[in-house]
Formats: C-alpha cells, sequence, structure tokens
C-alpha cells in the first residue's frame, strides 16, 4: 500500500505530529509497505526540501513545504509530487493550528480536496477547536465555534473513507458533527529502549519516591497542595519524594520547582535529552506526573511514553470539564489527583505489555485502511 501522510511540519523534535508521522511511516514501511510525508506549511524552513528521511531504519521519502510560501503554490506542488509518488492513500494529520496561526484554515478540504482525486482519504484528528471545556473564556467558546464550523465543512469537502482520533471525548465531539470514528490510541515520543533492563533498574530504586514530568507543563495545576501532600507522605514515611523535570517543559518549570523545594523536597532540571536517556529517566521513576487533564490525556505523547515503560500515570491539571460529554473514565493506570490521596498514586511499576507498541498501531491503522479499501 502506498499512503502519503499529510501534516504541518516536519522538523524533528520540534512537531509532536511531525514525529508520530515519521514513526508511524517507519513502521509501515518496515511492514513492507510504501510510506511517504508531507509537511504543508512548515514553519521552520525557508525553501523547498526534498530528501529521503531515515526514520526508523528505512528510508522515508519526505517533502516539506515553507509556510511562508504561497498555499496555492504548495498544493501545486504537493499535487505534482503525490501522482509522482503513485499515492493510493492520502492520511491527513489534522491539528487545526498546523495549517493557521489562529487554527482557522478556511476551506482547507475544499483546497485539498483535489490532491485526493483517484485515490482515498484517511482522517487523523489529533486535536479539534478550543473552548470546549465548561472553564474555558467566552472569546475561546466562540473561537472554537468557527473551529467546529471549518472542521465540519473540511471533513465533508474531503469526505474521508475512515476517521481516527485518540480520545473518547474527541470521537463524541465528532459524532455530533454526525462522523463516526474510531480510536486509534497514541503511541510514546519515546521508545523504551530498557526493556530487558526494567527489573534491574526498579531494583535499585529501595523506598525512595521520584517522580517525573516529561515535556509541557500546563498552566493551572494544583501544584501547591500536590507539593504538600509529597512533604507529608515524605515525613510520615521518613523517605524522599524527588521530583526530576526533563525535556523542554516551558515557563512553569520554574515554579513548579520553586515550589517543590519550598516544601523540602528534592528537584533535577534535566532539560532536552536523547531519547536514549530519557528512556533511562522513566525506567528509573517511580510515578509519572501529566498535567494534561485527564478527558484529553489520550492526545499526549509524553503520556503514553510513561505508560510504555512500567509508569503509573498521575494527572496533575486544571479544572477541565467539556461540555455537553460525559466526563471520561481515566485509562488504566492513569489516576486524577486529589488532596490528600498521595499515598495511594505509588501504585507501582507493571512488565510492560508491548515491545513495540508503534509497530502495533501500525498494524490497527493498516487493518482499518483495508477494510476501508474492500467497502
Amino acid at each position: 500500500m502506498k499512503i502519503v501522510f499529510l501534516c504541518g511540519s516536519l522538523e524533528s523534535g520540534r512537531d509532536g505530529v511531525g514525529d508520530y508521522v515519521r514513526r508511524l511511516a517507519g513502521e509501515l514501511s518496515q511492514q513492507g509497505h510504501e510510506p511517504a510525508a508531507i509537511a504543508l506549511s512548515d514553519h521552520y524552513i525557508e525553501q523547498e526540501i526534498t530528501t529521503n528521511l531515515e526514520a526508523v531504519d528505512v528510508a522515508l521519502p519526505m517533502l516539506r513545504l515553507p509556510a511562508s510560501m504561497p498555499m496555492s503554490r504548495r498544493l501545486q506542488i504537493a499535487k505534482e509530487w503525490t501522482d509522482a509518488f503513485g499515492a493510493e492513500w492520502l492520511s491527513l494529520q489534522f491539528v487545526p493550528f498546523s495549517f493557521h496561526k489562529k487554527g482557522l484554515a478556511f476551506n482547507l478540504g475544499k483546497r485539498l480536496a483535489h490532491l485526493g482525486r483517484g485515490r482515498s482519504w484517511h482522517l487523523m484528528v489529533h486535536e479539534l477547536w478550543v473552548g470546549m471545556d465548561a472553564e474555558a473564556p467566552l472569546k475561546h467558546r466562540w473561537w472554537g465555534k468557527l473551529q467546529r464550523y471549518l472542521i465540519n465543512a473540511m471533513i465533508k469537502d474531503l469526505r474521508p473513507k475512515i476517521i481516527h482520533t485518540q480520545t473518547s471525548l474527541y470521537q463524541a465531539q465528532l459524532a455530533k458533527l454526525g462522523f463516526k470514528s474510531h480510536l486509534l490510541p497514541l503511541f510514546a515520543n519515546i521508545p523504551n529502549t530498557n526493556l530487558t533492563k526494567q527489573e534491574d533498574i526498579s531494583s535499585e530504586q529501595g523506598n525512595a519516591v521520584s517522580l517525573v514530568i516529561f515535556g509541557s507543563i500546563h498552566a493551572g495545576a494544583p501544584v501547591e497542595q500536590f507539593a504538600q501532600d509529597a512533604a507529608r507522605y515524605a515525613r510520615e514515611n521518613a523517605t524522599t519524594v524527588k521530583l526530576t523535570m526533563i525535556g523542554r517543559c516551558g515557563k512553569e518549570q520554574e515554579t513548579w520547582a520553586t515550589i517543590w523545594r519550598a516544601a523540602g523536597l528534592p528537584v533535577e532540571i534535566l532539560g532536552e535529552q536523547t531519547p536514549h536517556f530519557i528512556s533511562r529517566v522513566l525506567s528509573e521513576a517511580s510515578l509519572g506526573v501529566a498535567t494534561t487533564p485527564v478527558d484529553v490525556i489520550g492526545k499526549s505523547g509524553t503520556a503514553a511514553a510513561m505508560l510504555e515503560h512500567g509508569l503509573p500515570v498521575l494527572c496533575v491539571a486544571h479544572p477541565w470539564f467539556p461540555i455537553g460529554i460525559a466526563p471520561a473514565q481515566p485509562p488504566s493506570r492513569v489516576r486524577v489527583y486529589k488532596e490528600g490521596n498521595f499515598e495511594t498514586y505509588l501504585l507501582g511499576r507493571v512488565p510492560v505489555l508491548s515491545a513495540n507498541a508503534s509497530a502495533e498501531i501500525a498494524t490497527k491503522l493498516l487493518t482499518s485502511l483495508m477494510a476501508a479499501s474492500a467497502q
């Protein structure tokens, strides 16, 4: 099967969806298929780039088109490149803000539709609209209504044979628009390179508790109360509760560090590191901390990385309740923080169920596309 993935950017390590596409395409290639990728609005380049990217030990044909180039020209180049490649499927990896700085890509479906003439469309919804939660400001709710209208129009224009998303919340929102979608879990953005060492690593930790935050920290989380709970647990159990922050955590990193230290607890800030180093840190931790609300935790590649390393994950996030949609049940081994329950979150590590979750998800995608082709 020849499939071309379309996304915003393919800059390595700078765009989560772009990284996802490269790994997914690599897995498809290893399974005997022919994937390729096009970045339609890449802000990290100034001119067109065509290359074969080495991804998961295979060559991935890749076209990157700068966001500064007129859209009509980008689409023309993409059409010629797609035709030359001979794509059977086009897979749009959709995030509103990938195609417009305010997430308002007018007529995106109509503009893309001509790329798919004679081909089948697949739509992967990574994000929908803003303002879908009860705490959202009025501005975001109106903004989100316009985004919702544009997304609805885009799907009708593309008429995808199959739609996937990672969360039951987005699945429910798409259903309210009249579109059937299927869940396709997100795999980790950091592969587990310590599988054979998992037991040895875990046995070295003793009674100390090691919490890890990986990647962006969202504002508004109840970090003060969380730190007090951790400090109380440390005193009552005569142990330490260390917080490690790794990756690009953002400006909230210093807020968390200051509050954690004020509670008398140790902090380690590691910054950006290699995937192998990050895998080792995740393998050594007791508990992963995510600041993404539980209803959208399924779209977090960092949370997926924690889970694929055998870590339980605790959501320490600002209040977030979707409007008109029943709250989601937390995924397995994901808990939602509540004051005073710190010890109940230390569930202990579990054996990693899958040595290669990305390969399994690639197989699930292929099965879905083949079934859709047969209809």
